[in-house]
């Protein structure tokens, strides 16, 4: 566990977070742990950006248990990876007697994290780990941090030139094993059938075509 901020953002040391690290760490490959830690890093940096109030510990459990759905501990889950692991995080929060409120907010956080336009309308905690992992993955949100900001966290945390391509895989593993998600796009559903020149948006090009950068 780091003992010095990066890009000025600490990490409140704990017997909680201590814990979460080593969890996370011991059961995620490299690249989601690394992914994680980014997460929670942007997330803190736009909620100063922002001038929130936010429990920098729970928003920390949240941006690590974000992805632990998508690991071999869930091989026949019929649950979305999200709830998984906001299941996960739930049950390692009431193992530390955190109050159930403070628990409701880390499983909303994680369960609505790849969810668009539902999370920023919830509270701080709720709408930074998504806005945090929108920075990871496609660059939204990024006046919240400048360029020597980015190049620390990077450093601390790196992300392989092949880390979309291999995320994407470790997501074709984890959810080719689930089963699929009727009414999860109702909305690109229902304008679909009514509108022919309609194009629904991608996740996979998103991720793969927005390669950004900073300054």
């Amino acid at each position: 566990m780091k003992n010095q901020p990066v890009a000025g953002v600490d990490i409140a040391h704990s017997s909680m977070t201590r814990a979460a690290w080593d969890l996370i760490h011991g059961t995620q490959p490299t690249l989601l742990f690394n992914h994680s830690q980014r997460v929670y890093e942007f997330a803190v940096l736009i909620g100063e950006h922002r001038h929130l109030t936010f429990d920098a510990e729970k928003l920390y459990v949240a941006a690590m248990f974000h992805c632990i759905g998508l690991t071999a501990l869930y091989p026949r889950s019929l649950n979305r990876f999200e709830v998984d692991s906001a299941h996960a995080a739930r049950e390692f929060l009431k193992g530390y007697g955190c109050p159930d409120r403070e628990i409701a907010q880390v499983w909303d956080a994680i369960a609505l994290h790849t969810t668009p336009g539902i999370a920023e309308h919830k509270s701080p905690l709720v709408a930074l780990l998504a806005a945090g992992v929108e920075l990871a993955l496609f660059g939204r949100h990024a006046q919240a941090l400048n360029a020597a900001e980015l190049a620390q966290i990077l450093e601390a945390f790196p992300k392989p030139p092949g880390f979309k391509r291999d995320l994407l895989q470790i997501l074709h593993q984890a959810l080719s094993r689930r089963p699929l998600e009727d009414m999860n796009m109702l909305s690109d559903d229902v304008r679909a059938s009514f509108d022919a020149q309609f194009k629904r948006a991608n996740f996979c090009e998103l991720l793969v075509e927005d390669d950004w950068r900073l300054g």
